[in-house]
């Protein structure tokens, strides 16, 4: 007899419910990273080391960038790529 809980594995309906939410987090996730960094990168770059115009521009690069890259990180969570198994069964 063992303490470990079985796992259950869920039906197809549960996992697209389950891809659908765990899709929402991350790009909610990935949009407040890249606001923050933006939003320190204009806030507090000090003036003597760019013209105010470039540094908000740089700004909004660093974010989208930052951005950019957790989601390429987390790409196979966002897109999961079918097994062979269930390739054989479609």
């Amino acid at each position: 007899m063992s303490s470990e809980t079985e796992i259950v594995p869920l039906s197809p309906e549960e996992q697209a419910l389950r891809y659908r939410q765990v899709r929402k987090a991350i790009l909610i996730r990935a949009t407040f990273i890249g606001l923050i960094l933006a939003a320190w990168w204009i806030m507090f770059v000090p003036e003597s080391m760019m013209e105010g115009n470039l540094k908000i521009i740089l700004g909004i690069v660093a974010g989208f960038l930052a951005a950019g890259s957790y989601l390429f990180n987390l790409r196979e969570t966002l897109f999961p790529k079918l097994k062979k198994s269930q390739l054989a069964e479609k």
